[in-house]
């Protein structure tokens, strides 16, 4: 398995517990069906020092799985990973909980992994991933040819760049040309998508719980069970439903789209599953003024676990701005809030004063996550920079 993110949602108290749930249920399953072991490729949890609370629960998992006589062999992912080394596999590890494979040694100008065998005979190494990619630099003087006899596995957290999905076009990738040789079965996490090479005997299973909005609408997640002759199994690891409801709001009002989303509600099965709102368009009215609240206790009533929603709304109650030829950005944004600025202040500040404090918020909302940055981590460091702003 790979992709699990223990702790992801963090600012969304029903959807941790589901992740956390997912997992358990997996590492429920394989003690179920009597593994010789578990290989995760990356990404155990959400940020490299996950709250106690999802650290307990992990731990009772894999005290489990020793107790039944099972391994656990991971590499660290881009979010594991910690430039100074010190992450909370280490204190699995040190625990005895797990073993993490990604072990190397330089010898000749060359990188040589180094193999853990397993009681079963299975040899077991890999490379972790980093944020931004960095495990490139780990491929490059990569020894690609090893003896031993055994089922060898190769265990990466990167993406491969000879089948990397249209929208993951941007994301740094690294070429088949650099794994190593001769493995029987190559563990890849990284992607959060299920994709098989069969020729070259690369699998990736997916996360083990959906990450953000996209992967919750796409809801599969899962992972492999594999033999020594590379028979595999796939198996889900999310049991809830997605109820969809799309809509542009273009031209209508408030009252209109509220009345069409609690429509839809009424007419669906929201039993055991997750309404997903996604709205768009231009608003004859307030984004603010849509009812949210009584949509989210509509769906709760009908038996569904959680409402999430995807906004993307203008108003045209604001007028145009007319806009001169080679005009900054900058400019623009002045003349935008000189012409929209409420006749009251909203802050108690001479105009002057308020305009510099709006100007203030929006460049900070300019910023944008950091890759491989968790996003309980980058709404924190928002809200914190905001209330510097705001001097509170």
């Amino acid at each position: 398995m790979s992709d699990v993110h223990l702790g992801v949602w963090s600012n969304h108290p029903e959807l941790k517990e589901l992740s956390v749930q997912a997992f358990e249920q997996a590492i429920d399953r394989c003690i179920a069906e009597q593994l010789d072991f578990i290989v995760i490729a990356g990404d155990l949890f959400d940020t490299s020092l996950p709250p106690i609370d999802i650290l307990k629960r992990a731990a009772a998992k894999f005290r489990q799985c020793k107790e039944a006589g099972i391994r656990i062999y991971a590499v660290p992912g881009s979010h594991d990973f910690s430039p100074t080394g010190k992450t909370m596999l280490g204190v699995l590890e040190e625990s005895g909980l797990m073993t993490n494979v990604a072990r190397s040694e330089e010898a000749d100008g060359k990188t040589r992994l180094i193999m853990h065998r397993d009681k079963s005979g299975a040899l077991i190494c890999g490379i972790g991933g980093k944020k931004g990619a960095l495990e490139d630099s780990d491929f490059e003087n990569l020894e690609r040819e090893y003896g031993g006899k055994g089922f060898k596995i190769f265990v990466f957290h990167s993406a491969i760049s000879e089948y990397r999905p249209p929208h993951l076009k941007d994301m740094r990738a690294v070429s088949l040309q650099k794994l190593p040789l001769d493995f029987n079965y190559y563990a890849a996490g990284h992607i959060h998508m299920k994709h098989i090479d069969e020729e070259s005997r690369v699998f990736f299973p997916g996360s083990v719980f959906p990450c953000d909005f996209d992967e919750l609408e796409k809801n599969q997640c899962g992972f492999y069970i594999v033999d020594e002759k590379v028979n595999y199994e796939w198996i889900r690891t999310t049991s809830f439903g997605i109820v969809m409801i799309k809509l542009s709001v273009d031209g209508m009002s408030v009252s209109d789209v509220e009345e069409h989303i609690l429509g839809k509600i009424e007419k669906e099965n929201m039993e055991n599953s997750i309404l997903m709102l996604k709205l768009e368009g231009v608003l004859n009215g307030k984004q603010s003024d849509i009812n949210f609240r009584a949509v989210s206790n509509k769906a709760l009533e009908k038996g569904a676990i959680s409402v999430k929603r995807s906004v993307h709304i203008t108003s045209n109650e604001l007028g145009g701005i007319a806009v001169k030829p080679n005009t900054s950005i900058e400019l623009l944004e002045k003349e935008a809030v000189k012409d929209h600025k409420p006749q009251k202040s909203l802050f108690q500040l001479p105009p002057d004063k308020e305009e510099k404090l709006v100007f203030d918020l929006m460049n900070l909302f300019k910023d944008e996550k950091q890759e491989d940055e968790a996003t309980y981590v980058f709404e924190e460091r928002v809200r914190q920079n905001a209330k510097k702003v705001l001097g509170i």
